[in-house]
């Protein structure tokens, strides 16, 4: 029996881009779709018209929707999944992003492993899989400085998840393939085993429901993977203050999902990441501070050239990892200093997130 596969795209104020992402749609082909659902939600533009010209079915969220994606998303799959069967599939993609031909082929691929794997003692079961998200790239166009850092830490991303055997890190919002088994499953559970309110899928009051999904799925056992195949592209922040609000969003998002999840075997992880991080961010500042103590006691800063060779094979290692990327980036990634100043402000944009959620304040949304 053929597997149905169906996209659902949220949408808010982006007839800019949705024509694009619908055409994107419409290439794939292995499996292809046998659907393109476009949900603006909150738009005042002309996003829907758009959809319906680049041949999307459109369900529009009628009236006002106060949970922005996660309520449109919520709203649209309890609509759509009473037509589809278990072994289906559902693709969400954001209104921004642009897929690669084959994305489907990679994710599904992923999705319908078989449940053993072969090892020479025997075969041994496996952790279904349930969720398949794409390793996103930035536009290989755009320059300028902005542009270039985020498309060299998005490469690096890339290979961090590479490094982990296709392991998810998030189930990116870029896009994510799901069985409508695991859909159901997630959606049973909400309100009893997992955070969240019962019938939906998304959990509602997060900053990043892409990420407490990603949470919901480790704690019922499933093993959500991002295949090195299944690349889309999706848009760079254009300033600083949009960069700024999307990573403290982000990072909300994180700490949110560690709170309502705790320490458990399936969060351990995550959480021991996120404190090498904020320890780690506190490097810098007490080095710079130990050399601002050196000199002012001294009157001289100590150097020695024994560590040049380390210098020469961290500038390698940092090049290296971004080869993919655009001359121009390369070099930009050669000269340390820029790429080391975006960290210590990203460091900064996370220690934010962190006064921010402690204090309880207000989540920052960014589109609806």
């Amino acid at each position: 029996m053929k597997r149905r596969v169906i996209a659902v795209v949220p949408a808010y104020n982006e007839a800019g881009t949705i024509a694009a992402t619908v055409a994107a749609l419409r290439r794939q082909w292995a499996p292809g779709l046998d659907d393109i659902v476009v949900v603006p939600n909150n738009c005042s533009d002309a996003t829907a018209a758009e959809a319906r010209n680049a041949g999307a079915t459109v369900l529009e969220y009628p009236g006002h929707n106060p949970h922005k994606k996660a309520g449109a998303l919520n709203w649209a799959l309890g609509r759509i999944l009473p037509y589809l069967a278990d072994g289906d599939m559902v693709l969400i993609t954001d209104a921004d992003s642009v897929l690669d031909p084959d994305f489907t082929a990679h994710a599904a691929r992923a999705l319908l492993r078989p449940a053993v794997a072969r090892h020479r003692d025997g075969v041994r079961p496996r952790r279904p899989v349930g969720a398949a998200c794409a390793q996103f790239r930035t536009a290989r166009d755009p320059g300028g400085l902005l542009a270039r850092v985020q498309r060299n830490e998005y490469e690096r991303f890339a290979r961090q998840v590479a490094r982990r055997g296709d392991n998810a890190l998030v189930l990116s919002g870029v896009a994510t393939m799901f069985l409508v088994a695991a859909i159901r499953h997630v959606t049973a559970e909400r309100g009893r085993s997992l955070p969240g309110y019962p019938g939906e899928f998304y959990h509602r009051d997060t900053a990043t429901e892409d990420i407490e999904l990603t949470f919901a799925f480790r704690a019922l056992g499933y093993r959500p993977m991002a295949p090195a195949g299944a690349r889309a592209q999706t848009d760079i922040m254009p300033t600083r203050r949009a960069l700024h609000d999307q990573r403290l969003r982000w990072q909300r998002g994180m700490l949110d999902s560690l709170r309502l999840y705790g320490l458990t075997r399936a969060t351990a992880v995550d959480a021991l990441k996120q404190a090498g991080i904020y320890l780690g961010s506190l490097a810098a500042p007490a080095y710079l501070a130990f050399l601002g103590f050196v000199l002012a006691t001294t009157g001289t800063v100590p150097f020695s050239w024994t560590w040049a060779p380390v210098t020469v094979v961290f500038v390698a290692e940092r090049v290296w990892t971004v080869r993919a990327n655009p001359v121009l980036d390369r070099l930009l990634a050669a000269a340390l200093i820029p790429e080391w100043v975006y960290e210590q402000w990203r460091s900064g944009v996370y220690w934010r997130a962190l006064w921010k959620t402690l204090r309880g304040s207000r989540r920052e949304w960014i589109n609806a």
